[in-house]
């Protein structure tokens, strides 16, 4: 369950976002408690993600709430637009065109062609939300070596399979993962050797 402020910072953020064209999904920590997964500690902030141009209309559209300008952030492994807004007394983070690039194995956030269509909806006070899809959450934490995570991600993966697997596949094709990477997707998510 989300802490009683995470909920309603998202209740307001979905109450805002009602009149944008943009898409996003909501991922991270408040998305996995959103989705009843027992998290070890309560989430820091609230992440969303979006494509680079949406993230420039939710900037726009969210520009009351914004504690600085939009910035490209590149580290190491991670490379993104990112903004911050506090909302209803939690931080939020807005992360636009996310890429993980570690020695061997090269993820793209694609939230417009896949991420929105395939994220399930939940609702937030009076509007809904899309939650980023877990098969997203699953390759992120194994990209940033965050086994516990991977562990909670893929059991709530095997226990709907139908659902989730899919998309899973999906990333697997239009992203560009190693040997060892591929291994431990199958291996959380239950899937086959073959697969």
């Amino acid at each position: 369950m989300v802490e009683s402020y995470a909920q309603e910072a998202v209740a307001a953020l979905a109450a805002r976002m009602k009149s944008c064209s943009a898409l996003w999904v909501l991922g991270g920590s408040t998305g996995l408690g959103m989705r009843g997964a027992k998290l070890a500690s309560t989430p820091r902030d609230i992440d969303i993600y979006a494509d680079a141009e949406d993230a420039r209309t939710i900037h726009a559209h969210l520009r009351q709430w914004s504690t600085d300008a939009q910035q490209l952030s590149t580290t190491e492994r991670y490379r993104s637009v990112l903004s911050h807004y506090a909302v209803a007394g939690a931080a939020v983070e807005l992360v636009g065109d996310f890429r993980i690039d570690t020695a061997e194995s090269h993820y793209v956030t694609e939230v417009g062609r896949l991420l929105h269509a395939a994220g399930d909806i939940d609702r937030a006070g009076e509007a809904s939300v899309r939650l980023v899809p877990l098969g997203h959450e699953l390759v992120f934490n194994i990209l940033r070596g965050r086994t516990d995570r991977c562990e909670l991600v893929g059991e709530m993966i095997r226990r709907q399979p139908a659902k989730h697997l899919p998309l899973l596949r999906e990333l697997l094709v239009r992203n560009s993962l190693s040997a060892d990477d591929r291994k431990l997707v199958r291996y959380y998510a239950g899937m086959s050797d073959d697969e």
